[in-house]
């Protein structure tokens, strides 16, 4: 009963750390973009417009291929946006922090945070920012990566 008892707390532990381990080993490394969606004001519960790119629908709807984004060991990070060609559209860059559940992005000066939630080779990122240049910070962005694998 006690090697029983032992085995059954180990896989409960062992269970548990891979669910709420949500750390910089996940985020390294190169992501694309797979959807996003913006609830415009949604922030005052009553949404005036959606933007939304469903999964498969990047290149038809935004007309560039899927964002690139690089998360590095030292705390930095670098998107490419490529046209349909696969010729550089942009680069912009900056420096990202993860504290438990929250991804902090720093381009500029300015510093935008995000649930980050791991999911099985993917990444959703959630949080309020002003998407439609308002000067207010009420604006519901849901977006996917997928994290590119070697």
């Amino acid at each position: 009963m006690g090697q029983r008892s032992t085995l059954i707390c180990f896989l409960v532990l062992s269970i548990a750390s891979c669910q709420t381990k949500n750390n910089e080993e996940y985020l390294l490394g190169e992501w694309y973009n797979e959807s996003v969606r913006v609830d415009i004001d949604a922030l005052d519960g009553q949404i005036d417009s959606v933007f939304s790119v469903p999964a498969g629908k990047w290149e038809e709807i935004l007309q560039i291929k899927p964002i690139n984004t690089t998360y590095k060991p030292d705390g930095t990070f670098e998107s490419i946006y490529y046209n349909l060609d696969g010729s550089v559209l942009q680069k912009t860059s900056g420096k990202w922090e993860l504290k438990k559940d929250s991804l902090y992005f720093t381009e500029q000066g300015q510093t935008t945070g995000y649930l980050f939630q791991w999911q099985e080779g993917k990444g959703l990122f959630e949080g309020y920012l002003d998407w439609d240049t308002d000067g207010q910070e009420d604006d519901f962005y849901s977006g996917v990566q997928i994290k590119k694998v070697d």
